[in-house]
């Protein structure tokens, strides 16, 4: 089992979301949140900065952790893996979005259009999460 940690980045009351395009298949729209598997030995804080940074071009100062979740079976190119996902309230602080080989779209949601990435998953409810605590 992998940690993986995951950036809910609020920019003017929207938060953004991305789309990976291996987990797009089955009725699913990929859903992602900016993150990645945390490395041993590193500060929590200054890895998810550094995945966020990779992923998408931004700086964000991270928050507190807000929700967590398992993703069973997660599928990578070479075998299939799990995951414990722990999702953090970030906040934008500069830049703009260019999205590393990953992700092939992203959206900045609120309350009014984030629905429009529903698909069964427990990103999806995460984001559903998110929403609540407003």
């Amino acid at each position: 089992m992998y940690v993986t940690q995951k950036a809910f980045i609020h920019k003017k009351g929207k938060i953004l979301v991305l789309r990976d395009p291996q987990h797009a298949v089955k009725g699913q729209v990929g859903l992602d949140f900016p993150g990645g598997k945390y490395r041993w030995g590193k500060a929590l804080q200054e890895e998810l900065k550094r995945e966020v940074a990779e992923e998408t071009g931004l700086t964000i100062n991270v928050s507190k952790p807000f929700i967590s979740w398992t993703n069973l079976g997660y599928k990578t190119k070479h075998k299939n893996i799990n995951l414990f996902i722990v999702g953090y309230l970030c906040e934008y602080v500069s830049g703009k979005v260019i999205l590393s080989n990953e992700h092939d779209k992203f959206e900045w949601v609120d309350e009014k259009n984030y629905r429009n990435w529903k698909e069964n998953s427990p990103y999806f409810r995460a984001l559903e999460e998110y929403f609540k605590l407003k």
